[in-house]
């Protein structure tokens, strides 16, 4: 398997159902739907082609993947190295893109999986690659209820060592199983607006009164097309005349329900709406920090808080991961030199920890 394998998407991932979250079947097995309002499968492919949806992915996926991951000591909240399975999960590629994509299968589909490719001498894991969450299926028990074991493209895994799935759990069952309907009315919005810029109505017709050749008609047609192009004034005889049909773009408001369909997608996804570009003109730079702070409670931190829980119990006890925030919510320089001013007096801080912070630190 080469190196970008596991980054290929199954194309009938939109037909394949996870049997956790889809209970209902019909008899003739010819439909299944998700268990919350009869919601049809949608795919990742169709569901990257709706633009706010893609944004939004973009800012909570590569945002958390950016950010840094430390590992600290419970007993003492001492900073200790971070091990490989933390810091560079898969050598073969850069640790973001390994995170970049397992918060995007937990925001899209509940759930995401790393495959073991590398154990230590006491079984830990120390490598382990990506798995695209569309490629796994759970093996329940007789019950349904409890997982029991797990396949990777219909083909069983171990349920220890190399070969084995490390998987993080989401805290909810994920965007395309809960709102395949508002994605998919996106979707076809999307197509609506694209057919109605390759062929749009007529929003006029010429009508004549004397009975013309098909020649003629072609040739008044393209005759009034060139000089709308060219003039903003017509001329037209009494035996032409012109009359206005059919809706424009505007009254049609297809700005005025793509802008509604953003603001349900911010909705979806807990993300800010001016985040997607909507209601972005009252926005300031002393109010983008508070603003970065609810995109952390109400959106990224649910992830933030799967992926640091998961992390930790690959660790020994008592270490676990955090991943860091402060550069993320650090003010602007006077709000930062206002706090160091009130926390070198009280000993929290140093003057060199101060200059390390700022990254003031002088080269050797």
């Amino acid at each position: 398997m080469g190196i970008l394998t596991n980054f290929i998407k199954n194309d009938d991932s939109s037909m394949r159902v996870d049997a956790a979250v889809a209970p209902y079947v019909f008899p003739d097995q010819s439909q299944t739907y998700f268990s919350v309002g009869f919601n049809p499968p949608i795919s990742r492919q169709e569901a990257m082609a709706v633009p706010a949806l893609s944004r939004a992915r973009n800012l909570i996926s590569n945002t958390i993947a950016c950010l840094p991951r430390e590992v600290y000591r419970k007993m003492d909240e001492a900073h200790i190295p971070a091990p490989t399975i933390v810091e560079t999960p898969d050598v073969r590629m850069p640790a973001s893109v390994v995170y970049a994509y397992t918060v995007e299968d937990l925001l899209f589909w509940g759930k995401a999986y790393w495959q073991i490719t590398e154990v230590d001498q006491f079984n830990k894991p120390t490598q382990a690659q990506w798995i695209s969450a569309d490629r796994v299926f759970q093996r329940l028990d007789y019950t349904s209820k409890f997982v029991v074991g797990y396949q990777i493209d219909s083909y069983e895994v171990p349920t220890e060592g190399v070969g084995s799935l490390i998987a993080f759990v989401g805290l909810d069952e994920g965007v395309l199983n809960r709102a395949g309907l508002t994605i998919r009315s996106a979707l076809e919005l999307e197509k609506a607006s694209y057919r109605f810029a390759q062929e749009p109505n007529p929003t006029m017709i010429l009508k004549s009164s004397l009975p013309l050749p098909k020649e003629r008609v072609t040739a008044l047609l393209d005759a009034w097309k060139t000089a709308r192009n060219t003039r903003s004034t017509a001329f037209l005889n009494d035996t032409v005349d012109m009359e206005s049909v059919g809706f424009n773009s505007a009254e049609l408001q297809l700005v005025e329900a793509r802008q509604h369909l953003v603001a349900e997608i911010a909705r979806l996804t807990g993300i800010p709406e001016w985040y997607l570009g909507v209601n972005s003109s009252g926005m300031t730079y002393s109010n983008v920090t508070s603003e970065r702070r609810a995109l952390i409670d109400f959106s990224l931190k649910p992830f933030i808080t799967v992926i640091e829980q998961t992390l930790s119990m690959l660790l020994p006890r008592g270490q676990e991961v955090r991943i860091d925030l402060d550069d993320f919510l650090r003010g602007n320089p006077l709000e930062r030199a206002q706090i160091y001013k009130e926390l070198i007096p009280l000993g929290v801080m140093t003057v060199d920890e101060v200059r390390r912070s700022e990254d003031m630190v002088k080269d050797l």
